[in-house]
C-alpha cells in the first residue's frame, strides 16, 4: 500500500495582489477537496501577514498527487504565479511519523 502523503505550500502574494490570490485559492481549495484521491486541504491565511498563505493537504498516495497536479485548475494557477506571487511555490512534502 503507498503511504500518504502531506504537503505544506506557502503562497506569498506581492502586496497588490493579496485579494485576487485569495480569491483563486479559496476557488482551487473547492475545486481540489472534490478530488477523489484528496483527503484533506485546508487553505490558511498567516494571521498577523496578510497575503501570506498556508496551504495543508494531504494525498491519499502518489497517484492521487500526480492527478491533481496534472488538473487544469492548478496548471492555470502556477501559470500566473509569476505574476501574483513574491515568492515562488516550493511545497514541502511530509511523512507521519507514526
Amino acid at each position: 500500500m503507498d503511504p500518504e502523503i502531506t504537503l505544506i505550500v506557502p503562497i506569498q502574494a506581492k502586496s497588490d495582489c493579496r485579494d485576487d490570490v485569495r480569491r483563486r485559492l479559496v476557488a482551487l481549495a473547492e475545486q481540489t477537496r472534490q478530488e477523489t484521491g484528496n483527503l484533506c486541504y485546508v487553505l490558511h491565511e498567516v494571521a498577523n501577514d496578510p497575503g501570506h498563505f498556508v496551504i495543508y493537504e494531504q494525498w491519499k498516495n502518489q497517484a492521487a498527487l500526480d492527478f491533481h497536479m496534472a488538473q487544469d485548475y492548478l496548471k492555470a494557477f502556477a501559470a500566473a504565479a509569476p505574476t501574483l506571487l513574491a515568492t515562488p511555490i516550493a511545497a514541502t512534502v511530509c511523512q507521519e511519523i507514526r
